[in-house]
This record gives structure tokens, C-alpha cells and sequence, in this order.
């Protein structure tokens, strides 16, 4: 994988993660990344897949507003929604030529899919790894409590406390690994996760690229109107799903699978929301499985 840039309309700047296809005959997969991340975190999904399509698929991997390094604009006191993520996301796929797979993890999830449903004539199939999906009822709920600034202890406040500065990336590796969120992945998964979301310090050391506050503010603006995008799509959709910790609620299941034979979801026991970096191997291979199909 080498690394790329993209500028929307507005003239902003993003960072990508592409490999070198010169035959796509498969198409283009484009994926975007979970709160927090950055697209080169996933960097041993992409080239495990890159091996079995034979180089005859073209990936792409943003690194999305706040994240990674891009060069867009992200205050975290202007974020409101995760419509910003999906207008940049509108932007790479219509940039894109050829038929186009959708993907991500987590938030990244939820902007494959509203891309999917907005653009269902480029987009021919879809992938969300466990998606920050509540049930309707759960999401209305939300909105609702959202609306009347009703307050709660969240992913969001920890989020805030993050650490975000280091030594150096030994240290920063070290600190992660078998600690918290971080206690089920390998240490290579954390080292690409911090090579592709950290930058030097003037002072010295290095620091996250995404900050804290930015992190907290994308929890906080959690997209809560994803259903009414859901029920457009009538595409292949593939959704793996984990045991415990997970974002994608049992009452979603539920209802996500009422929605169509097009809906295909895959439970993993004994895998948590970090599904990608847990259960790599065997999600690589249903993933080639259905997007070969």
C-alpha cells in the first residue's frame, strides 16, 4: 500500500491508502475507518486481500476528516453530525471510476452504507463490520435525549481523557498493548494503528494526529438516522458482527435482517467490536468470498 492525496471541491486536502493496480477487473473497494483511527491501522486486511484478488482489485483507504493525515478542517465545536464524513466520502467515490464496493468498520460502517444508499448506481456492494447501529426505537430514544441535552457518561468522555503523547512510537506501542480496548490485538495491528495516526512533536516525542477532543466530538455527534438510508438499499450487503462490546445492538440485528434478502449478517463468537483485528484471517476470507460473488 502507498500513500496518496485526494482534494475535494473545497479544496481540502485528505490523506489515502491505495495499492498499485494496474488491471482492476474487480473493481474498487473503498473503505473507511472506525472513530479514532486511521486507514493505515487496517493495513494487514488490505494487503491479505490485495494477494487473493491478485492485485486485480483496486483498494483505496481514506483517512477521514480529524483523522490520520488529512488536512481538512476539524473543529471539534463545529461538529454537529457525521454528514461532514459522508460529503467527503460522496466526493472520493464519484472521483472514482468503475463500479465501486463500499466498506468500513464501526462509524466507518455507518459511512459505507449511507454512501451505498446515495449512490446505489455506482456502489454494487457493501460491507459494514460491526456499524454503530442502534434499533429505530433505540435511535429515536436518542435523538430525543440528545435534543434535551440529557447527559451521560459515554465512550465520548473517555475519549477526552485520551492520551496523546509519547516518547517515541516503542513507547507508544508498548502503552497500548494488552491494555484496555487494545488488550485483544496484536502488536502489529497497534504499531500500524500509530505509524498511520501519529505525528512529531516540536518539542519532541510524538502525539496522536487524531486529538482527543476531535475523537470525543465524533462519538458525541454519533449518527442516529442511519435506518432511513438502510431501507433504500437493495444491494448485496454482508455484515459481520461481534459477541460483546459490540455497537451494532441485538435489537438492530433484528430489525436489519427484516429488511431484505440482501442483507447477510455473520456473527462471530468470542469476537468483540474489534472484529478486524481479532478475527482477521477468517473475516478476510468472507470478505474475498463475497465480494468474488
Amino acid at each position: 500500500m502507498i500513500r496518496t492525496e485526494f482534494s475535494t471541491k473545497k479544496e481540502e486536502n485528505f490523506s489515502l491508502m491505495t495499492n498499485e493496480c494496474i488491471n482492476p477487473e474487480n473493481g474498487t473497494f473503498i473503505f473507511f475507518h472506525a472513530t479514532g483511527f486511521n486507514a493505515f491501522t487496517y493495513n494487514q486486511l488490505f494487503n491479505s486481500l490485495n494477494l487473493k484478488f491478485n492485485n486485480k482489485l483496486k483498494i483505496i483507504a481514506m483517512d477521514q476528516r480529524g483523522h490520520g493525515f488529512s488536512k481538512a478542517n476539524a473543529n471539534p465545536e463545529e461538529l454537529k453530525s457525521w454528514d461532514d464524513f459522508v460529503e467527503d466520502a460522496l466526493e472520493l467515490v464519484d472521483s472514482t471510476e468503475g463500479p465501486v464496493i463500499c466498506g468500513g468498520h464501526s462509524m466507518g460502517a455507518v459511512i459505507a452504507a449511507k454512501v451505498a444508499s446515495l449512490r446505489q448506481n455506482k456502489v454494487k456492494k457493501l460491507i459494514m463490520i460491526e456499524p454503530v447501529l442502534w434499533s429505530p426505537f433505540q435511535a429515536l430514544k436518542y435523538r430525543f435525549l440528545s435534543g434535551i441535552n440529557f447527559k451521560t457518561v459515554s465512550i465520548a468522555d473517555g475519549a477526552a481523557k485520551r492520551r496523546f503523547n509519547f516518547e517515541g512510537l516503542d513507547k507508544a506501542v508498548d502503552s497500548y498493548v494488552g491494555k484496555g480496548a487494545f488488550s485483544t490485538w496484536d502488536r502489529q495491528w497497534i504499531e500500524d494503528y500509530l505509524v498511520g495516526g501519529t505525528k512529531e512533536r516540536p518539542g519532541g516525542g510524538i502525539e496522536l494526529t487524531c486529538s482527543p477532543a476531535w475523537e470525543s466530538a465524533t462519538f458525541r455527534s454519533s449518527s442516529m438516522d442511519t435506518w432511513k438510508y438502510l431501507k433504500k438499499i437493495e444491494i448485496p450487503c454482508y455484515v459481520p458482527c461481534g459477541g460483546y462490546g459490540s455497537t451494532f445492538s441485538d435489537q438492530a440485528r433484528i430489525a436489519l435482517k427484516k429488511l431484505g434478502k440482501n442483507w447477510e449478517l455473520e456473527y462471530f463468537e468470542g469476537s468483540s467490536h474489534f472484529l478486524p483485528m481479532e478475527f482477521s484471517e477468517t473475516l478476510i476470507d468472507r470478505m474475498h468470498s463475497f465480494m468474488s460473488k
